[in-house]
């Protein structure tokens, strides 16, 4: 991942022409009529008890370590490979002097040394800290995604950080130490480092054109930090923010890396290689150059990246020779320090009239949020990648805060719940005793920039995705103990009770999937009792769409009651082909038979053959439930006002307001409607013309919907378009990628053949399915591309699901471009496109990990 590691490069020994004759290339007479430059001091004992001075360039030298908690292996094999050792070696050579410093970041990987660490190295650990050497920075369980999850997740794995640390060490961190996400967001500023105690905040990584503008500026919008105000709501919540210098632009490394044994200072004029009089002068020169583009004389180094201290004696001994020497030189001043320690000089000491001086102020409209190295590469590519873990992490959150909820209105111990487990937990770094904490964990570590983000390798996303399945099947367990509970079960029937309820969220195997339409609990029966849970704290409706098959039974139509006996709105829905065959997509059929793969495909077949759509109110924190059964005397339930009602089910109909559109089969297009919107879909084009009109306003506007790819570049030259200019070079060795977003051109390819292929002459492309509840319009835009608009009796919107995939590597509806014939295998980025006809001035907005929105114009930035 070449875009990933291009911020840790450092700086090394001979990257600048020397402003001094060196020692060591003089010749043996020169050398003995001088006298070296520096000698070691008395014992090899260096001064390292420097600190800021007033009037000099400050350099504070930061030590630290970015630990991913998965990304080219996972959280473990990282752990017990590189950074146990990271930990253990650090901490003897803070012991060692008391003016060695060192950040940590990612407490979960803190929390697996600290559960191996003997009471020894635990008391060493502690000392340090009391004494302000080992300093927490961010202390989230992980280093999370700033751009894919919502402020839920992020807010989650920050507090778990910080419990373990408090619970642990009494520390809470007090500075934001984020270098490696791909952008940062207002919320981040705001909500997670301002309101989480930490008012600093340090990245890595900025848009191209930001920093070259800030490098080279003037007061105060010179140098690469400000003053950035996350949200207009909290306009006294501002941080002091900003990009790492590293080696002049950008990164989380630094001037000089003494990582491992390539760099070594070489100080003792007896022996062979003296070489640090060419440090100091290195040193000073970087020094200097830092400094022209600051605009205060402290100045911080990033001492370390990925991975590095795992012999902590490398990076220690050096530095402190090196801060030995530099402040024997005199030109500038070297010293240990922290983020947070920077920060205070920097900025916080300063008067508010210097503040205002030195610093810029910026708002919400210039978040870091995409950026871009150069005028090709988008860091965007990500926003998509691995969706289904995306997915995963977004509904595991939502399975965890409902959970919560119910552990303590149900009073649910841990012990009860391990009691129901054919197996016990697996043991992960525990932070609390609920039965939660250990889904609460997998989730946080899924947070990683490189987890959920979608940047990771495989295996590494598999890892992440076990952890979650296994964590949420403790915390279903309590939640069954827990509605059964709520439920009015007794308590020696509660067990039992809680094992029959059945949870679909694709956490214990194929058939438990409702996400594709998959539930074995629902299928093949008569009868259902269904239990919903509202986790918000006002009355909601919802249309629960349950797996039933329709066929199994002499009657095909259902019929549902509330608790109360009050007939439900209900209606079946039957499931469409491409639906119906998803479980088959994940069936691997390497080195498998013909007759293994009837055999597996038989088990992963859905028997559902319907949906069973139930209108079901559902009471502010708290659950409702319902029971449905086949209907022998069949009669259509109609629509129900909010919150149900009571009477007769055959006298219970759908509002006079809204009834459902039949369309015309004949006609060239589909009309349905509710009482709030009419939605018109051509039939020709693959639906792709849509219209829709908003019945109390009577406005209308296009929605056409289309499918489409973007070939994905395999790197090199880019065309403008003609009405672009050519301001920056084409060309880039950038790959579309997980992380880069880079289409070959801006053309929109078609997702399969012409309209008059074989395939579109057996398939409608658009169907449309009615009902009371529920009305569908199916757009089948290709054989791995379709989407369903839904309008619900009364709803003010209209509802949008897509699926898309397997996606083809071949293309076989163009004909080949390489002369031999040999297929198309382009990569591909997909999208789904809507054409409106709404007036926005090329103006949108975005929301910031759910919280406020941002307004976007395109191809225009921030006010600064």
């Amino acid at each position: 991942a070449p875009q990933e590691i291009a911020i840790t490069a450092s700086g090394h020994l001979g990257d600048r022409p020397p402003t001094i004759p060196y020692w060591a290339d003089l010749t043996e007479e020169e050398q003995a009529a001088s006298t070296p430059p520096y000698v070691p001091p008395p014992d090899f004992a260096y001064n390292t008890s420097a600190g800021p001075v007033p009037g000099m360039i400050n350099v504070h030298l930061v030590p630290h370590s970015h630990d991913d908690v998965g990304w080219q292996v996972t959280v473990d094999q990282y752990f017990y490979e590189e950074v146990y050792f990271i930990y253990d070696t650090v901490s003897q050579n803070l012991d060692d002097n008391p003016d060695r410093k060192f950040i940590g970041v990612e407490t979960g990987f803190f929390a697996r040394w600290w559960d191996e660490a003997t009471p020894e190295k635990r008391d060493r650990v502690q000392r340090l800290v009391d004494r302000g050497q080992l300093e927490f920075l961010n202390g989230g369980w992980c280093m999370h995604d700033e751009a894919t999850p919502t402020f839920v997740e992020m807010t989650d794995q920050t507090t778990r950080g910080h419990q373990f640390l408090l619970k642990t060490l009494n520390t809470t961190p007090r500075g934001t130490w984020s270098i490696d996400p791909f952008g940062h967001t207002d919320t981040q500023a705001w909500l997670l480092s301002h309101d989480a105690g930490m008012p600093s905040l340090f990245w890595g990584r900025m848009d191209y054109q930001d920093r070259e503008m800030r490098r080279n500026a003037s007061k105060p919008a010179k140098g690469f930090e400000w003053v950035w105000q996350g949200a207009d709501s909290f306009p006294d919540k501002v941080i002091f923010a900003g990009n790492l210098f590293g080696t002049g632009h950008g990164g989380y490394s630094t001037w000089i890396n003494f990582d491992g044994t390539d760099e070594q200072i070489r100080d003792d004029p007896d022996l062979k290689d003296y070489n640090v009089d060419q440090y100091v002068d290195k040193f000073v020169q970087d020094a200097m150059d830092q400094y022209s583009h600051s605009v205060t004389e402290h100045q911080m180094w990033a001492c370390g990246t990925d991975f590095q201290y795992q012999n902590a004696d490398h990076w220690y001994t050096n530095l402190d020779k090196l801060i030995h020497y530099v402040n024997q030189n005199g030109t500038v001043n070297a010293f240990y320090s922290t983020p947070t320690e920077y920060a205070d000089w920097a900025y916080f000491k300063q008067d508010a009239s210097k503040k205002e001086e030195l610093y810029q102020t910026r708002g919400p409209r210039d978040d870091q949020v995409p950026l871009a190295d150069d005028a090709h590469d988008y860091w965007s590519g990500f926003f998509t990648s691995r969706p289904a873990l995306k997915r995963q992490v977004r509904v595991a959150t939502n399975l965890l805060a409902a959970a919560r909820v119910l552990e303590i209105l149900a009073n649910v111990s841990s012990a009860a719940v391990f009691e129901t487990m054919l197996e016990d937990p697996r043991p992960a770094p525990t932070v609390g005793t609920s039965w939660t904490d250990g889904l609460e964990g997998a989730v946080g570590l899924a947070t990683h920039h490189d987890g959920m983000s979608g940047t990771e390798r495989q295996d590494v996303t598999d890892d992440y995705s076990l952890r979650i399945a296994e964590q949420a099947t403790i915390a279903e367990a309590g939640i069954g103990l827990a509605m059964a509970t709520l439920a009015g079960i007794d308590d020696d029937a509660a067990a039992e009770g809680a094992a029959a309820i059945a949870q679909c969220n694709c956490n214990q195997g194929p058939a438990t999937c409702l996400n594709a339409s998959v539930c074995a609990a629902t299928t093949d029966r008569d009868a259902i009792g269904l239990l919903a849970w509202n986790s918000l704290g006002a009355p909601r409706t919802e249309v629960l769409f349950v797996p039933v098959s329709s066929s199994s039974s002499e009657s095909s139509d259902w019929s549902c009651a509330g608790a109360d006996g009050a007939p439900l709105a209900t209606q079946l829905v039957d499931l469409d082909d491409r639906t119906a065959g998803l479980p088959l997509l994940y069936l691997n059929k390497f080195n498998l038979s013909d007759a293994d793969i009837a055999a597996a495909e038989a088990d992963l077949a859905n028997s559902a053959d319907a949906l069973l759509a139930v209108r079901l109110a559902l009471p502010p924190l708290g659950l409702a439930s319902a029971a449905c059964e086949r209907d022998p005397s069949p009669t259509v339930v109609g629509d129900l006002p909010r919150g149900g009602g009571a009477g007769d089910k055959k006298q219970n109909r759908a509002p006079a307001n809204w009834r459902p559109v039949k369309p015309d089969p004949a006609s060239d297009e589909v009309v349905v409607s509710n009482r709030f919107y009419e939605l018109r879909v051509g039939r020709a084009r693959r639906g792709r013309e849509v219209r829709l009109t908003n019945l109390r306003s009577g406005k209308t506007t296009a929605v056409n919907a289309s499918w489409g790819w973007y070939n994905s570049s395999t790197g090199g030259c880019t065309a403008y378009p003609a009405s672009q200019d050519a301001v920056e070079p084409p060309c880039s060795v950038q790959k579309s990628g997980a992380y880069i977003f880079r289409p070959n051109s801006s053309e929109l390819f078609e997702t399969f053949g012409n309209d008059d292929d074989d395939y579109y002459v057996k398939n409608d492309a658009v169907t449309v399915t009615e009902g009371a509840v529920v009305t569908e319009v199916r757009v089948l835009a290709s054989p791995w591309t379709s989407h369903v608009f839904r309008l619900y009796a009364d709803e003010p919107f209209v509802e949008v699901e897509w699926t898309a995939g397997p996606i083809p590597i071949e293309t076989p509806w163009f004909a080949p471009v390489a002369g031999d014939g040999a297929p198309n295998n382009w990569g591909k980025e997909v999208i789904l496109k809507f054409d409106t006809e709404l007036r926005t001035d090329a103006t949108f907005a975005t929301d910031s990990n759910g919280r406020e929105l941002v307004d976007r114009v395109r191809d225009e930035r921030g006010p600064t």
